[in-house]
């Protein structure tokens, strides 16, 4: 079963930054000037210490929790559109979502590693951070 309360912030930035060197904070050293000459140790020396580290990804962490009052991509909490086209092509919209979902929910399903992050049931209808 995928947890998906990291979804909500940028969707794959947790996930991407968990492993720091795909996404470290800070270079503690200029960068290599040539090709093939670093070793694991200058590798190391170019991360950010472990507290740095630490603070970072606790900060992602916490921004990346589901806000409490989530709606997802086309859904809203009022009945904007009441009568008329706009209804229609509203639950038309809604309808093809839901499909998109449900086609990556089933693609995942026989997945070893599954990449829910842009179905649109995960996704927030607007920005909130």
């Amino acid at each position: 079963m995928v947890t998906y309360r990291f979804l909500l912030f940028g969707f794959l930035q947790l996930d991407f930054a968990l492993w720091v060197p795909n996404c470290p904070t800070s270079m503690l050293r200029p960068p290599p000037q040539a090709k093939g000459v670093i070793t694991e140790d200058d590798i190391l020396g170019f991360l950010p210490d472990v507290n740095i580290t630490c603070r970072v990804l606790m900060v992602l962490n916490l921004l990346s929790q589901p806000s409490i009052d989530f709606v997802p991509l086309c859904q809203y909490r009022e009945a904007i559109f009441k009568v008329g086209i706009q209804r229609r092509l509203s639950e038309e919209v809604q309808a093809e979502l839901r499909a998109i979902s449900d086609a990556i929910k089933e693609r995942n399903s026989q997945q070893v590693l599954p990449y829910p992050y842009l179905s649109p049931s995960l996704i927030e209808n607007s920005v909130a951070i």
